[in-house]
């Protein structure tokens, strides 16, 4: 089986004429067809996707790993691409999201409601536990939080059962793509909310596995403190990673960590950029 996964949109970009934007967009390519992990905030995503020669008749669904801007503002866009699909998402994704730092409160949630990207074709795969999105592709639905150092800030908030006032947003809705891969599986990620180490804890169980392939995305290092980040490297020697290609939140103090930890596995991935993993 190959596995080929394509960086449509990422916070940097080194390659000619494609742009990059604060957000992920990764388009997972399977011998069964294309799946669309998250889909940028939609200022570079479609634009990208003409210049790295998507074929959006290929993607068969598309996966949502939560529901923040800079990774579902694409979405409106890509379902008039693609027509209607079915979208593996978890129901929190599309509740109100919001960040307040040093007292200034922003709205970070999805553009679009429900019932917009429904009307637009949208067809909702709720993921409240792990749900298969394709032969050997599993969207690994809301990850168990156990490390005690892997804490989601404060400064996330949503609105209240009431709606009528803020409480902390633990992000629910966060979630990963396991790809199997014969005995090394495929770990994708959006911003790793619950923590990476969770993280990849949770895909090796639901995996039967230690052992990764390749492990892609955002890893939500870039708040970080000193000691947040030397547990998560102690924890992460606990798994064989053969290669890691961490971007967007990863932040530049856990991108050389990270790199400093793993040395020649390590892959600094931007938009654009393209690994393959065979069998």
């Amino acid at each position: 089986m190959v596995i080929r996964i394509r960086t449509l949109v990422e916070d940097t970009v080194e390659k000619p004429d494609l742009i990059g934007e604060h957000g992920l967009s990764l388009l997972v390519s399977t011998p069964g067809g294309d799946i669309l992990f998250d889909t940028g905030q939609g200022n570079a995503l479609l634009r990208n996707a003409v210049r790295m020669g998507v074929d959006w008749n290929r993607v068969t669904s598309i996966v949502l790993s939560h529901g923040h801007y800079d990774h579902t503002g694409g979405l409106t866009g890509v379902l008039a691409e693609t027509g209607a699909r079915p979208v593996f998402a978890h129901p929190s994704a599309f509740a109100p999201k919001y960040s307040k730092k040093r007292g200034v409160l922003r709205s970070i949630g999805m553009p679009a409601s429900r019932e917009t990207l429904e009307g637009a074709g949208m067809q909702l795969q709720t993921c409240t536990a792990p749900v298969e999105v394709a032969p050997g592709v599993l969207a690994t639905g809301p990850i168990p939080r156990v490390t005690g150092f892997e804490q989601v800030p404060a400064h996330f908030l949503t609105a209240s059962a009431k709606k009528s006032d803020l409480v902390p947003d633990w992000l629910e809705d966060d979630q990963a793509l396991i790809l199997g891969h014969r005995n090394a599986p495929v770990v994708v990620l959006g911003c790793a909310h619950s923590g990476i180490v969770n993280t990849l804890l949770h895909a090796a169980k639901l995996a039967g596995t230690n052992r990764f392939s390749l492990i892609i995305g955002g890893t939500h290092l870039i708040d970080a403190d000193e000691m947040r980040l030397q547990r998560t490297l102690e924890a992460l020697r606990q798994f064989e990673i053969m290669k890691i290609a961490p971007c967007h939140c990863t932040g530049l103090r856990g991108q050389f960590a990270l790199w400093e930890n793993f040395g020649a596995k390590f892959h600094s991935n931007h938009t654009g950029d393209r690994i393959e993993c065979t069998d």
